[in-house]
């Protein structure tokens, strides 16, 4: 997948207000497109099943050792030992599995660069508007994002996604390596309700898939929330459950007071 680059002449959409993610929690694939699809979930016939979230591993996309990897974490959970994903345990969401989060987020736009707010775990994101990539990206959650509007469109290209167990493209646990290169395309659209936003994900990681592939997702403006809310994962670290933290927890020893 070729980097994305800049138009000419710009516009800018109105992306402000606050959205929330709608429909399924995972990536769709695009209509009529003949490219690779995102990890769908893999349908279970169980009690209980609509708590099961286990990613259907024999998709074409994954490579062997990736295939592995979303095997086992579907059996995992088959077998209701749930695999912990990186929002269940305070790590950041990273690129693109965050376009899943449920909870509000926020657009603020400047001249030279957009922040995305997530209300989930106040976890932020930096796109640096009509400029290229850094030669040598350090190794970040969410990468180096740069981005340009097209029409009614905010174009996002994301490179140096950072590679670690919680680091992964889905919440099936969907692995990718260090040449992960992701470009998502925020696109405003009507509804009788108010404004949406339709995302589409492109995704090339050489290392980890056998081609490109796309998916979709949707946000729907949410008119009723005025402020996101303080949202802080970890205030009652005993509340996790054994192995969902891959780690103990730091704690103050002693009382500094």
């Amino acid at each position: 997948m070729a980097q994305a680059t800049s138009p000419a002449a710009t516009t800018e959409p109105d992306l402000s207000g606050f959205w929330n993610r709608v429909g399924h929690l995972w990536l769709d694939p695009v209509p009529d497109d003949d490219g690779g699809k995102p990890i769908s979930r893999l349908k279970v016939d169980a009690p209980g099943a609509d708590d099961i979230w286990a990613g259907d591993f024999n998709n074409p996309i994954l490579q062997p050792w990736a295939r592995e990897i979303v095997k086992k974490n579907a059996e995992s959970e088959i077998r209701r030992d749930h695999v912990y994903t990186a929002d269940d345990s305070c790590w950041p969401s990273g690129v693109p599995q965050v376009v899943n989060l449920l909870e509000e987020i926020q657009f603020l736009q400047t001249k030279d660069r957009v922040v995305i707010i997530y209300q989930r775990d106040h976890q932020v994101r930096w796109i640096w508007l009509n400029r290229g990539h850094s030669e040598s990206p350090v190794p970040s959650w969410y990468g180096e994002s740069v981005g340009y509007y097209e029409g009614d469109t905010l174009v996002v290209d994301t490179i140096g996604v950072k590679t670690n167990k919680m680091s992964v493209v889905d919440p099936f646990g969907t692995p990718h390596t260090d040449r992960l290169h992701v470009v998502e395309r925020y696109q405003l659209f009507s509804t009788p309700f108010g404004k949406g936003l339709e995302i589409t994900v492109e995704v090339d990681d050489p290392g980890a898939f056998t081609a490109p592939w796309k998916g979709t997702a949707e946000y729907r403006q949410n008119l009723g929330v005025t402020q996101l809310n303080e949202v802080v994962c970890a205030e009652n670290n005993r509340s996790f459950a054994d192995g969902s933290t891959f780690g103990t927890i730091p704690e103050e020893a002693t009382s500094p007071f």
